[in-house]
């Protein structure tokens, strides 16, 4: 039975099946508030002011349910200067937790250097702001077919990590659900899960993920060197929670 309590309290939102996320959820933002304060409002959190003439802004052009989402825009041409808008949760997060954002990319995009639109990051020092380091970026590319698809980026090896679905298509035109489970651990214990609409696309186990329990959650526009450019990407419905929730945004049981 749809329990819609939890995302009342924190999203203010009509009750709906397709938004209920249970009593597992820790947080959630669905820009409904026509601003970013959802963000901005939580502990360790923000939205970036970007440097002109990248730009971030509330947008009633693409809301997946609702009538807003975020507008993230960014101007990486070719001058080989990378260009940053983001949103971001740090230092105040569970150990392990799920992390989910739906995505609308408009049209595709040649990716000449690198394009970013979700992060996790981490401390060598849990006190020491200084010591904040990448960990694992999920990137944007072209498939040789020209086809968008998924690359996830390991800081920790400075390298790409093989998909157990090889080049898995992005839809153009359409939101998409990138949903991760990440358990932060100094040993063995440490995880990544990686869904694409619910299709697991990579599973990193048995490895050390990060050397503190500081964690950072980043979901961005980040790129270099894209053509068309300025290049516009649509997020909206983002929580973290102790359960998978899964592409109908229905926690799964």
């Amino acid at each position: 039975m749809p329990v819609c309590g939890a995302l009342l309290a924190l999203a203010g939102s009509a009750c709906s099946p397709r938004l209920d996320v249970g009593s597992d959820v820790l947080w959630v933002a669905r820009f409904e508030g026509n601003s970013f304060d959802e963000w901005n409002g939580a502990p360790g959190g923000r939205a970036d002011v970007p440097v002109p003439p990248d730009t971030s802004e509330i947008s009633s052009e693409h809301p997946r349910n609702g009538a807003f989402a975020a507008k993230l825009t960014v101007n990486a041409g070719s001058d080989g200067a990378q260009h940053n808008v983001g949103l971001g949760r740090k230092g105040s997060l569970p150990a392990a937790a799920y992390y989910s954002a739906w995505y609308y990319i408009p049209r595709t995009i040649a990716v000449g250097g690198y394009w970013v639109i979700f992060k996790f990051r981490q401390r060598a020092a849990a006190d020491d702001a200084g010591s904040e380091g990448e960990l694992f970026d999920i990137d944007l590319k072209q498939t040789p077919a020209g086809e968008m698809t998924l690359e996830l980026y390991d800081f920790r090896i400075a390298g790409v990590r093989s998909l157990d679905v090889p080049e898995p298509i992005l839809p153009v035109g359409v939101w998409f659900q990138i949903e991760a489970f990440y358990r932060n651990a100094a040993d063995a214990s440490g995880r990544l899960t990686i869904w694409l609409d619910g299709q697991q696309v990579v599973d990193l186990s048995g490895e050390a993920t990060s050397p503190t329990a500081w964690t950072e959650w980043d979901v961005v526009n980040v790129a270099k060197d894209l053509n068309p450019s300025p290049t516009v990407l649509f997020v909206d419905e983002c929580a973290i929670s102790f359960t998978r929730v899964g592409p109908t945004g229905i926690l799964a049981r």
